[in-house]
C-alpha cells in the first residue's frame, strides 16, 4: 500500500516539477473494461483546454486541480505516477491516466481516478489537514481528540480508519503500536490519556522516519521491528501474525513488548528508537557525516593535472602540494519533516577501522561512495594509511604489486583478502592513462527483499543438501528473489524466482520455487500458506491443494523447510 508518506512525495514530485498554468491538451484513461471506457473515458475530455492551478494532498489521497473542476487519486497498493517518462519507461504495465499539458505529461500507474470539483476538494482538505499524519500543519491535540471519540474500537482499526487520521497505513500502524507496547486489540477506552497522546506520537514518529527514508531512498525495512519479520527486532521473541479488526488487515506483533493489559505498559520504560541523535537536526546542527567532504575526494593536480589520491598531501608525479580546501558554510535543508527525526539504534553500527568517503558523477548527479572495513586490521607491519591506499587502489583497478581475492563466506557476507607480493610502490603516471573501472559491491544476498534473512523459528531446521538453493540469474549473476504470482489465474499463490535488480535493468530470468512442493490429490502443484489464526501454530507454514475453495482436496502437510519457510504474507 502506497501510504501517506508516498502520497505527499508524489505531491512534491509534481509540485517540483509540473509549473502551473499549463493548459491540457489531451489526457487519456485507460480501462479493462472496454464498454466502461466509452463511457467514463469521454467524461474526462472536460478537462481539454483547462489550466492546471495546482496540487495538494490528504493522507493518502492526491489532489490536482484544473480550475473548477479536479482530479482525486489514490494510489492504492501499488500506484505510481511518472512526470514526462520516456519511451523504455512505458513498456512495463499500461498507464491508467496519461494527462499531456503544454510542456509536461504526467503518466498515472495502477490508480483509481475520480472527477471531483475543485471547492469541495479544498474545503475537504481544509477541514482534515490538523489530522493529517503527514502533513506539517499536523496537530497534536486534535488527533488525540479525534482517537479518543474512537473508545469502543480497537486501536487496529483507529489508526487505520482514514477519517481519524489520514495517512497511516499498515506499516505505520503496525510500528507505531510496537513503539506505544500496546497490543493491537486493545480498545482506546482502555487508555489513560497519557497513553493515547504517546500513541499519536508514535505514529507520527515513524511517518517521519518513513517520509525521510523514501525521499533519501534508504531502506526503510531496517527500521522494522515486527512488520513482516518472524522474529523482534527488540527481543528476538517471535512475530504473531494474524487478521484483526473489522477489515481483518495483516497485523504483526510481538506478544512479549506488546501487552493486553495497557495498565502494565510505562511509558517512561519503554524501548524507545528515538533515543539518539536526530537525523538532520540538532540544536540547530545537521549532520552530513555519510556525505564526503572537499578534502576526501580525489584532486587534481593544478601544475601536472595529474588525479590523485584523497589520502596524498602532494603530487605522486610532479609533487607539488594539494591545494588548500575552501571552507563552504554549512546549509539547512529546510523541510518540514526534518527537525523531528530521529536516527535509529539500528543506524548506530561501529565505527569503522579503514573509512573511504569518494564523489563520483552518475547518471543521477553526485553520488558518494563509502568504503569501509569492520574486519580485524591485518597481520602486515604497515601503516593504516598504507592499507587505506592499497583499498583504494585496488578498488580503481591500479594495483599491480598485490593480489586481492573476493570471498563469499556461508553466511551471505561478502569480503576481501589481501595477500601482498611485495612492497607498495608508487604508481607511475602510465598506469593512469587507463580509464578506471568502478567495482559495485554489496553485502549479503542482494537478491532478498524483505528484513528477514534467517528461517521462521518455527518449523524444523535441517542439514539436508536436496533441499533447492537460491538461484543466481544468468546475465548479472546475481542470487535472485523470490516473488509469489499475485495475477488471477491457475498459478495466482506460486512461488517463482526472479532477476532482483529494478525493473528497468532486469533480465528475463525466471525459475519456478516450488517444484518441490508435493502434489495434491487432483495431481496439481500444491501452494504453500501460513496459519494467521491464533493459537500454537501460528505462523507455520503448510501445504494445501490449489483449487479454488469449496472444490479442493483434503490434502494437508506442513512445510517444514524449503526457500519460502521465511516468507510471511502480505499487507
Amino acid at each position: 500500500m502506497v501510504e501517506g508518506p508516498g502520497c505527499t512525495l508524489n505531491g512534491e514530485k509534481i509540485r517540483a516539477r509540473v509549473q502551473k498554468g499549463q493548459k491540457v491538451l489531451d489526457i487519456r484513461r485507460n480501462e479493462t473494461n472496454k464498454s466502461s471506457e466509452d463511457s467514463t473515458s469521454s467524461s474526462f475530455q472536460c478537462f481539454m483546454g483547462c489550466e492546471f492551478t495546482g496540487v495538494e494532498t490528504l493522507g493518502k489521497e492526491l489532489f490536482m486541480y484544473f480550475g473548477l473542476r479536479a482530479l482525486r487519486l489514490h494510489f492504492g497498493m501499488n500506484g505510481s505516477l511518472r512526470i514526462n517518462p520516456l519511451g523504455k519507461d512505458l513498456k512495463g504495465k499500461p498507464s491508467v491516466l496519461v494527462i499531456q499539458l503544454t510542456n509536461d505529461a504526467v503518466c498515472f500507474f495502477d490508480t483509481t481516478v475520480e472527477i471531483r470539483l475543485s471547492e469541495d476538494c479544498v474545503q475537504r482538505v481544509k477541514a482534515m489537514e490538523a489530522l493529517d499524519i503527514c502533513s506539517p500543519k499536523f496537530s497534536f491535540s486534535q488527533a488525540v481528540e479525534a482517537v479518543k471519540r474512537e473508545s469502543e474500537r480497537m486501536l487496529c482499526d483507529v489508526l487505520l480508519d482514514q477519517a481519524v487520521l489520514p495517512g497511516v497505513g499498515n506499516i505505520i500502524k503496525n510500528e507505531a503500536l510496537f513503539d506505544s507496547g500496546l497490543n493491537p486489540a486493545v480498545k482506546v477506552r482502555q487508555l489513560t490519556s497519557e497513553q493515547v497522546h504517546h500513541l499519536v506520537k508514535m505514529t507520527r514518529d515513524f511517518t517521519l522516519l518513513f517520509y525521510k527514508c523514501r525521499k533519501n531512498g534508504s531502506p526503510l525495512y531496517k527500521h522494522y521491528k515486527v512488520y513482516k519479520r518472524p522474529n523482534c527486532g527488540q527481543c528476538s521473541g517471535t512475530v504473531t501474525v494474524c487478521r484483526l479488526g473489522d477489515n481483518g488487515r495483516m497485523t504483526y506483533y510481538c506478544q512479549r513488548c506488546q501487552t493486553g493489559d495497557p495498565s502494565e505498559v510505562n511509558i517512561s520504560k519503554l524501548p524507545t528508537r528515538n533515543s539518539l541523535i536526530g537525523w538532520a537536526y540538532q540544536g540547530g546542527r545537521s549532520s552530513n557525516d555519510h556525505v564526503a567532504k572537499q578534502e576526501e575526494e580525489e584532486w587534481a593536480c593544478s601544475l601536472c593535472t595529474l588525479i590523485n589520491r584523497p589520502i596524498n598531501k602532494y603530487c605522486d608525479a610532479c609533487m607539488s602540494p594539494r591545494p588548500e580546501v575552501p571552507k563552504e558554510p554549512t546549509k539547512l535543508e529546510h523541510s518540514p519533516f526534518s527537525q523531528d527525526l530521529i536516527r535509529y539504534p539500528c543506524n548506530s553500527f561501529s565505527k569503522p577501522l579503514q573509512e573511504i568517503k569518494m564523489n563520483r558523477k552518475t547518471a543521477f548527479g553526485t553520488t558518494t561512495l563509502v568504503l569501509t572495513s569492520l574486519s580485524a586490521k591485518p597481520d602486515s607491519p604497515s601503516s593504516p594509511a598504507i592499507n587505506q591506499a592499497h583499498t583504494l587502489e585496488t578498488m580503481r583497478g591500479l594495483s599491480t604489486h598485490s593480489n586481492w581475492q573476493w570471498k563469499s563466506p556461508s553466511n551471505g557476507v561478502s569480503g576481501m583478502q589481501f595477500k601482498g607480493n611485495g612492497p607498495h610502490k608508487r604508481q607511475s603516471q602510465a598506469d593512469h592513462s587507463q580509464p578506471n573501472k568502478r567495482m559495485k559491491t554489496t553485502n549479503g544476498l542482494s537478491g532478498v527483499s524483505m528484513p528477514h534473512m534467517g528461517s521462521s523459528s518455527r518449523g524444523a531446521q535441517s542439514n539436508d543438501t536436496s533441499l533447492p538453493t537460491t538461484p543466481c540469474c544468468k546475465s548479472h549473476h546475481r542470487p535472485c528473489t523470490l516473488r509469489v504470482v499475485t495475477k488471477e489465474g491457475e498459478n495466482k499463490g506460486r512461488q517463482f524466482y526472479t532477476c532482483s535488480l529494478p525493473r528497468e535493468t532486469q533480465c528475463k530470468f525466471f525459475e519456478w520455487a516450488d517444484l518441490h512442493f508435493p502434489m495434491c490429490h487432483h495431481g496439481k502443484r500444491t501452494l504453500m500458506k501460513t496459519v494467521l489464526k491464533l493459537g500454537p501454530n501460528n505462523g507455520r507454514n503448510f501445504y494445501t491443494c490449489p483449487v479454488k475453495m469449496g472444490k479442493q482436496c483434503n490434502f494437508f502437510q506442513w512445510a517444514e523447510n524449503g526457500p519460502g519457510i521465511s516468507i510471511l504474507p502480505g499487507c
